[in-house]
């Protein structure tokens, strides 16, 4: 099973060649103070098209816990 610690928001932006960039831009406890700041980001900046807020999760994944005691 994955521990989640928090949640990152991300900003990703689909250039006009098709590549996809990101950026992380803040780290959040919650998923609600994540999503509510994504949503901020979007109506309060002035964003252009192709570029989106999302939020997704910081886990320790189940190996590495394996890893880190031996």
């Amino acid at each position: 099973m994955n521990t989640v610690y928090g949640f990152y928001l991300i900003m990703v932006v689909m250039l006009p060649s098709g590549d996809i960039n990101s950026e992380a831009v803040d780290w959040f406890f919650t998923p609600y103070e994540c999503i509510e700041a994504a949503q901020y980001h979007h109506e309060n900046h002035e964003t252009p098209l192709g570029v989106g807020f999302t939020c997704i999760e910081d886990i320790l994944p189940p190996d590495a816990e394996e890893k880190d005691d031996g």
